[in-house]
């Protein structure tokens, strides 16, 4: 049986992490040259209306336009964030706990916060739109306090802010009436838009 010799910490773990910092620098090298040629879905078009609202999924940007087009309310959502320090994605995904949409965390990027809002695609366009619309309140609740950096600290900021739903999610009166008025614009939209 022959022995293998004892090596220190440092250098029984050096061809491990010289593969992983070439596994990580190949990685950063893709991630960049393909999130460099990749715009968000809503960004492409009219770029001055989605500076800080984007997603990566063609449905939801195309939600997100016409939300825009029909609803006064989300409009101004939307440039409110446009004039703020954060971006707002809006993907697709489950929230947990019988909501459609919701604000999952916050994370910092340079001087710059991201704000992450899961939707579920199943609802019908008005109802998708006015959810939204309530979590870009939510957005723009959390972006007024400059403090609020990540998730723990989006957390302790709606124990303070918010209150809980029926469901145990935080929620403000504010998100519920952007929410609906969203829905409301859109219903009344709905028929000069179809005319159109």
């Amino acid at each position: 049986m022959t022995r293998r010799p004892v090596l220190s910490p440092a250098r029984a773990t050096a061809p491990i992490a010289r593969r992983s910092r070439v596994t990580l620098l190949g990685a950063a090298l893709t991630c960049g040259l393909t999130c460099a040629s990749a715009r968000p879905a809503a960004a492409q078009g009219d770029g001055s209306t989605f500076l800080r609202v984007r997603s990566t999924n063609a449905s939801i940007a195309t939600v997100l336009r016409q939300a825009s087009e029909q609803s006064a309310t989300f409009r101004r959502l939307v440039e409110t964030i446009n004039a703020s320090d954060g971006t707002v994605y809006v993907e697709e995904g489950k929230c947990g706990q019988g909501v459609r949409a919701c604000l999952v965390t916050v994370t910092m990027a340079g001087a710059n916060r991201n704000l992450w809002v899961k939707v579920d695609t199943g609802a019908a366009d008005v109802d998708l739109m006015g959810s939204i619309g309530h979590e870009l309140q939510h957005a723009i609740e959390v972006l007024s306090d400059r403090t609020v950096t990540s998730g723990v600290a989006m957390y302790f900021f709606y124990l303070k802010k918010g209150s809980r739903s029926q469901t145990g999610a935080f929620e403000t009166r504010a998100a519920v009436q952007a929410g609906e008025a969203v829905r409301t614009e859109v219903r009344k939209d709905r028929p000069r838009a179809q005319a159109r």
